[in-house]
């Protein structure tokens, strides 16, 4: 009884006096486990599961039985269904991080706060830099000054520096592994760190196929030199980043429905 109470103590945070409105409840780590109920059961397989499992099988047939169909419908820059959904599934990902940032349990935690932000900033900056902030839509031209700057005369920033490119995909990729696999996979781990706000940030087992499917995407992309991927899939760099953006939007889903249900 003892060191349970310790843990509580060591877990809990409560909203400051004077931002509690009624029917708000302190949260605990009693309420974070049942807040864990909210978590994505089998009931919700058919997203978490099905999704990423279908939109694989889907990409691997497609190009296999009808390779030209592929590159014609689903490649094309900004019109393409998979650079749709490149800037689709992280602008749901920003609405979800918007609706988060008006819970009471995350306004009054500053670290979840800050993280919820974090992650609204990285939504908006994929979903903006995939249709270069308008200009797959209203196809404005380049102005010259940028053109000389880009290395596809395009209006975004991921084209111009590894800072704005390669090193945010690097990051995700890490948040992949670490965030969609290691942590909630080894949840010893993560007890042993003992960091309320890890716990809460760790999204349950319901993320891992998404993950697994966002690894194994980027090793055909990775192994894209050898002959025998181009038989598997074409640029197999794009489907990576449809698998990376569903986990974006999954993820922030995941964390939407867990912190409702540590609202009390």
């Amino acid at each position: 009884a003892v060191e349970t109470k310790t843990a509580c103590q060591a877990y809990s945070f409560e909203l400051p006096s004077n931002q509690k409105q009624p029917g708000d409840l302190p949260v605990t780590p009693i309420e974070i486990e049942t807040a864990r109920r909210n978590d994505p059961g089998m009931r919700q397989a058919w997203w978490w599961l099905g999704l990423p499992v279908a939109t694989a099988a889907a990409i691997l047939i497609t190009y296999r039985l009808a390779p030209q169909f592929y590159i014609e419908r689903l490649l094309p820059e900004g019109y393409g269904l998979l650079e749709i959904s490149h800037f689709l599934f992280p602008l749901i990902g920003f609405f979800y991080c918007l609706a988060l940032l008006r819970m009471p349990a995350v306004k009054s935690w500053p670290l979840l706060k800050a993280a919820t932000i974090v992650f609204a900033i990285a939504c908006i900056y994929i979903a903006g830099e995939e249709m270069s902030w308008g200009q797959w839509f209203f196809y404005w031209n380049t102005p010259e000054f940028w053109s000389g700057i880009n290395r596809q005369q395009e209006t975004n920033l991921h084209n111009t520096s590894y800072f704005f490119n390669q090193l945010p995909q690097w990051l995700l990729e890490i948040a992949i592994v670490v965030g969609g696999l290691v942590l909630p996979v080894f949840t010893g781990l993560r007890q042993r760190l003992k960091l309320p706000i890890l716990d809460v940030l760790t999204p349950s087992l319901a993320i891992v196929p998404v993950s697994l499917m966002s690894v194994t995407f980027k090793t055909l992309d990775r192994l894209e030199h050898h002959p025998f991927v181009a038989d598997i899939l074409i640029k197999p760099s794009e489907a990576t980043e449809t698998f990376f953006h569903m986990f974006i939007m999954f993820y922030t889903i995941m964390l939407y429905q867990r912190i409702r249900g540590a609202r009390g």
